[in-house]
């Protein structure tokens, strides 16, 4: 037999059976319509009754709940009465209690203030009752050995008693007393009655009934009957728990339902559900009449079994109207086909020897093939290599049942590679496995945005710069690593709260807003300069560019900043910039003759003294050889020097110059002009007089150890000075200590008042320091706002905090420069040490150190540590 007839034969079948189900579809639909239906009937002929039982249990629970509530919010407003009335006595002394005015005034409030509450009165352990005010002294009511009277005096009693209806008058009208026994006993009295209308509470409960057989009531724990409505028999007053131990056991719980045989009112079933009040012990209880629940249901049974013989007939009447629209559900399973095959996903469909059997359109175009290559033609687009191996696995899962999921690169005739993703799922009819489905999706694009948008991801994770990305109406919606951590969020921190304002400030947001964005709506991109907020609310200098994604119709999606960190720059160049002044100054400055030559011998630069030595005028010398300036006598005695010291040697020298009378010296000292990567770019020569050398050679020295805003030592002279007096410091055995400040608000005074008040504001500071500390102690500017201060002679163990604490007070007192009073404050750490335990590295580390930790303290403060000794 051929190998393709077994499975042409199974196709046969299948569609034999599905057409064959498709006729007998509307049948078996009829017959499953019917076997619900009965069973709805049978379900509402023996089960409903009670399910109407349990209905109503929910209904009267409801209604429980809701007046438990009712009821005592009233109660709580007689409680609240009778508690503000014992406070009142608790804090005021009055032999005529009763006729005092106060209470009086509050009793007259508590009446008319109150929710059904009709009075508030005193009462006697015997039952006299008096209402406030007493009128002649004489009781209002006297209850006598009332249940509620003897309850609240007896030794183990509640404080607060609830009471059954009573009348204090014959022809008054009934009340429901709620008595508190008072908190200190004043005079005769010992408790006070608030006297509830009944009528409140039964008026809440008659808006709940629902019919004449429904019924409310307010029942003790202990089973004393307060109050029914609709009134009926000796509810009130009476304990229905007497004589019916079940009763007391099903009324156990705080709240429940059940059906009682036989109601203590009218004797016949009822339906109860019952709420116990949170505050009182009392139960609001709601009962139904079991016949009332019950009584239509046999009516309610005919109609049902009425209508259900109706509706079988209508749906036999409805399955040969659906046959007849077979015809139309053909046509709709075509208009079916037709859109499989428009999808743009490929479908199709392989029999169980894992031959694609039917395939739409779309499968057979992304693949390149045509019908007759519909069984195996996939595999002709694979690697020679793999096909076979492909080919077996695909049988052996095809055959299992087995659910693919896998993804494939596929050659095309036309030379170009696809990477598609294949998932199949069985077909199975009764258990049985009959073939196999799947689609076919081109991923080609997903794959390669995916590995874009991972490897973009990667360098976002990884760069030490900081990437932002916003929606358009400015919520956060992602930061990097970077950035997180500048900001002082944690990894796993939600965005949700952050915008541009808490990223940029309101004055940023307020300059992304109306210059970034329009900018880059224009360009698509932006670039330049802003502020970023760090986690301390302090500006942060970043170098910003600001990207727009646009989704294909052109519509802004996100908004992509990329901003790197440019403090360090820009206060590099302010160095660089005021070292530059400096060291210009201190060359134009100085007596000594100070040049420089490039490679050709040409000046690069010379000084004051070296243009008023020579005669050059300032505007002319740049460009000049050396031999033109000295003349060609000098140039020759110094021309080995000078063609060795642009070799990379050093060379100096004493010459004599002037007349015999009058005889001067110089001493040439030339030195290779250096680059940073040590390339030799020209020579530096530096003349002076021999007579003024160590004076002049102590001056540049001083000069360039010294901090030229401040003239506070800068960081060279201060690590050079600090070693020598640590040495020495080591060979006297003495003790020392190395501060380390830090100005607490410094930055705002430039960003608002500018860098002059600045620069004065740092002048002041040094003066100040200065002026605490002794003469002998070194004190430094290291840049910026940062000085330090080497105290190399402590006496005692403590010292340095106490200098600490003098430090961070003066700094903490206004500085006036010219009319403006500056509060800026300091932040010190210091480290102590013996003589043998001090190394400059450790002390400048430890110091730096506390310093972070006073500021993360709070700032203007001070924090050290001392090191223990060697």
């Amino acid at each position: 037999m051929h190998p393709e007839r077994p499975s042409l034969l199974n196709a046969l079948r299948f569609g034999n059976a599905v057409e064959r189900l498709s006729v007998l579809g509307p049948f078996l639909a009829l017959g499953l319509v019917l076997l619900l239906l009965w069973t709805l009937v049978g379900w509402f002929t023996l089960r409903f009754p009670d399910d109407l039982i349990a209905d109503e249990e929910r209904e009267l629970a409801a209604s429980a709940a809701i007046l438990s509530r009712e009821s005592e919010a009233v109660l709580r407003d007689g409680e609240n009465a009778l508690r503000s009335l014992d406070l009142l006595l608790l804090t005021r002394s009055s032999d005529g209690t009763t006729d005092d005015a106060s209470l009086a005034l509050l009793a007259d409030s508590l009446r008319d203030s109150s929710r059904g509450l009709v009075d508030v009165m005193l009462g006697t352990p015997s039952g006299s009752l008096y209402r406030l005010p007493s009128r002649g002294h004489a009781p209002f009511a006297n209850v006598g050995a009332h249940a509620f009277v003897g309850e609240l005096h007896a030794r183990s009693a509640a404080r607060l008693i609830v009471g059954a209806p009573l009348r204090l008058r014959p022809q008054g009208r009934s009340v429901i007393p709620l008595a508190m026994r008072l908190s200190a006993q004043v005079g005769e009295f010992s408790m006070a009655v608030a006297l509830i209308d009944p009528e409140t509470l039964t008026h809440q409960q008659e808006l709940r009934l629902r019919s004449a057989t429904e019924a409310f009531s307010l029942l003790r724990n202990d089973g004393l009957g307060i109050l029914r409505t609709p009134a009926g028999g000796d509810f009130s007053g009476r304990n229905l728990f007497d004589g019916n131990p079940a009763r007391r056991e099903r009324f156990a719980g705080q709240s429940g339902s059940f059906v009682d045989e036989k109601g203590p009112v009218d004797a016949q079933p009822r339906i109860v559900a019952y709420q116990s009040l949170q505050h009182f012990p009392l139960k609001l209880v709601a009962s139904q009449s079991l016949d009332q629940v019950l009584g239509g249901h046999l009516q309610q049974r005919r109609a049902v079994l009425w209508f259900s013989a109706i509706v079988s007939i209508v749906a036999l009447a409805i399955t040969v109207w659906l046959v007849r629209l077979q015809r139309r559900v053909h046509l709709r399973e075509a208009e079916q086909r037709a859109t499989n095959d428009a999808l743009p996903l490929g479908m199709f469909r392989c029999d169980l020897q894992g031959r694609v059997v039917h395939a739409n359109a779309t499968y057979l175009k992304m693949h390149g093939l045509s019908a007759d290559q519909l069984a195996w033609g996939w595999l002709g687009l694979l690697p020679p290599e793999r096909r076979e191996e492909t080919r077996r696995q695909w049988c052996e899962h095809i055959a299992r049942g087995d659910a693919i999921r896998a993804v494939r690169r596929l050659q095309l005739a036309d030379g170009s590679s696809r990477l598609v993703s294949v998932m199949t799922n069985p077909l199975r009819v009764k258990g049985r496995l009959i073939a196999q489905a799947g689609t076919v999706e081109d991923i080609s694009e997903r794959a390669a945005e995916q590995k874009a948008m991972r490897t973009l991801g990667a360098i976002f994770e990884l760069t030490p710069d900081y990437v932002g990305q916003f929606s358009l109406d400015g919520r956060l919606l992602y930061l990097n690593p970077a950035a997180r951590e500048r900001l002082g969020l944690p990894a796993d921190a939600a965005l949700d709260s952050l915008s541009y304002r808490q990223l940029f400030g309101e004055r940023g947001e307020t300059r992304f807003r109306a210059e970034v964005l329009p900018a880059a709506q224009t360009a698509g991109h932006w670039r330049g300069r802003t502020e970023l907020r760090d986690q301390r609310g302090q500006p942060v200098p970043v170098d910003c560019t600001t990207l727009l994604h646009r989704s294909p119709r052109g519509r802004v999606e996100a908004i992509s900043a990329i901003m790197r960190d440019i403090s360090a720059e820009l206060q590099a160049q302010r160095e660089q910039r005021r070292s530059a002044a400096i060291l210009g100054a201190i060359a134009h400055t100085s007596t000594a003759m100070i040049s420089v030559l490039g490679l050709d011998q040409r000046l690069l630069f010379c000084n004051k003294a070296f243009e008023e030595r020579f005669a050059i005028d300032r505007d002319r010398w740049q460009g000049l050889h050396v031999r033109d300036v000295l003349g060609e006598a000098a140039y020759e005695r110094n021309r080995p020097l000078i063609e060795r010291g642009l070799q990379g040697e050093e060379a100096e020298i004493e010459q004599r110059h002037g007349d015999r009378d009058d005889p001067h010296y110089l001493r040439l000292h030339y030195a290779p002009l250096r680059s940073e990567d040590q390339r030799i770019e020209g020579l530096i020569c530096l003349a002076t007089d021999v007579t003024d050398a160590k004076l002049e050679a102590q001056r540049l020295r001083q000069a360039s150890q010294t901090d030229g805003l401040t003239q506070l030592l800068n960081r060279q002279g201060f690590m050079s000075q600090a070693s020598d007096a640590i040495r020495h410091a080591r060979e006297r055995g003495q003790d020392l200590a190395l501060l380390y400040l830090d100005l607490d608000r410094f930055k705002p005074v430039n960003d608002e008042h500018g860098h002059p008040v600045g620069d004065a504001l740092l002048q002041a500071v040094a003066r100040r320091l200065r002026h605490a500390l002794r003469p002998e102690d070194l004190v430094a500017r290291l840049g910026g706002d940062e000085f330090t201060v080497l105290l190399p002679r402590v006496l005692h163990p403590g010292d340095s905090q106490v200098v600490a604490d003098k430090l961070v007070h003066a700094l903490s007192l206004p500085f006036s420069i010219d009319t403006l009073q500056l509060h800026i404050g300091a932040s010190v750490g210091y480290c102590e040490a013996t003589a043998g335990a001090a190394e400059l590295d450790a002390l400048l580390s430890q110091a730096d150190a506390q310093l972070y930790e006073a500021k993360r303290q709070g700032r203007g403060r001070s924090c050290g540590l001392r090191l223990p000794a060697i």
